[in-house]
């Protein structure tokens, strides 16, 4: 079993990477192998799939989601999707593997393992803010041929990757000052994040990183003896993700 789940494993890596990995795989599956207690916490857009032009054809494959499931189900291992997506994208396209853990919108919303319902975890309430902000990408929008938004429930994403290169980063810095003076100015809880081809404004509170402390909390508490994983792959890829791979630290 351990073999074949070695193998499982660098199925996976080949997905991320078509290219030779920058990680020492041996010592990666070594560790793998020696461990009793496993955790896997990958972002979804840009890691776990490429970043593709229109946003909502990032679909995992068949091929994916069996390695997934088959990863997810071992007793020894914890599967985390840590996105910025919203709920129902996430459910939609992970509802066949429910072994596996999701968290949306960068933390605010968590669907633990083998569990049906999804918890809020942001805690927020007034998000008047909001119309304020889409008046801001709205106007960004219409003079950006190929940008889209996308309104979430804790957040706002504008992406611009459909939009001509140099144009798109030119009107992203642009519309970034104008959230930093018109919105976020007034709302010293918000801020303004640069991903990979899309903006986003949202609140300060809700973080990868956060949620992360959760999820390593939620892992010792349901074990017969409680412990911390012994073996944990967290894989990110834009600015994002920081709050992800700073949970480990030291």
């Amino acid at each position: 079993m351990l073999v074949n789940l070695g193998q499982l494993l660098q199925q996976l890596l080949y997905f991320l990477w078509k290219i030779p990995s920058p990680l020492n795989q041996s010592d990666l599956f070594n560790r793998y192998r020696n461990a009793t207690a496993r955790l896997f916490l990958f972002d979804w857009d840009g890691t776990l799939t490429p970043i593709v032009r229109d946003p909502a054809a990032t679909v995992p494959t068949p091929a994916v989601l069996e390695i997934l499931q088959k990863l997810s189900s071992h007793p020894k291992n914890e599967f985390w999707i840590i996105s910025g997506r919203d709920p129902s994208f996430l459910e939609k396209h992970f509802s066949s593997v429910p072994s596996i853990g999701l968290s949306a919108e960068h933390g605010a919303f968590v669907r633990r393992p083998d569990h049906a319902d999804w918890e809020n975890a942001s805690g927020l309430g007034d998000k008047a803010w909001q119309d304020e902000a889409m008046t801001i990408f709205e106007e960004f929008t219409d003079k950006t041929p190929g940008s889209v938004i996308e309104r979430k429930n804790v957040s706002i994403t504008w992406h611009y990757r459909n939009a001509a290169l140099e144009e798109g980063a030119v009107r992203s810095e642009e519309c970034r000052n104008h959230l930093e003076e018109d919105v976020v100015q007034s709302n010293s809880d918000l801020e303004v994040i640069d991903g990979k081809m899309c903006l986003e404004i949202r609140p300060r509170s809700v973080s990868k990183g956060d949620i992360v402390q959760s999820i390593i909390a939620g892992f010792a508490n349901k074990r017969k003896e409680p412990t911390a994983p012994d073996f944990v792959l967290c894989m990110g890829d834009d600015v994002t993700d920081e709050g992800l791979l700073e949970s480990f630290d030291g």
